[in-house]
């Protein structure tokens, strides 16, 4: 009996550790890309003030592929800039 649960404590343990690092890694590019290009002309200020320009997702998209083309100068690939957005979203905006 001790080894059966040993076992499943084990499984169990692996499948938490799984998830959260599906979890983590969902947006780790994302993040990595905002922080390379993003942050060397702004802070996470623009994010959560409160009045902020981005109020949709879709403007979220539009904003991050302007940023793209202006001041950050990045050659994202389409995964990447999703990669992006949906980083901000999840930490910030929550659309």
């Amino acid at each position: 009996m001790k080894k059966i649960m040993s076992f499943l404590l084990l499984t169990l343990s692996v499948s938490l550790s799984t998830n959260l690092y599906a979890a983590d890694d969902k947006h780790h590019g994302g993040k990595d890309l905002h922080d390379k290009k993003c942050t060397k002309c702004h802070g996470s200020s623009v994010y959560t003030r409160d009045e902020r320009m981005v109020k949709t997702m879709s403007a979220l998209e539009s904003q991050v592929e302007n940023c793209m083309k202006g001041a950050a100068k990045a050659e994202w690939t389409q995964p990447e800039t999703t990669s992006v957005v949906d980083f901000l979203n999840d930490r910030y905006y929550k659309f």
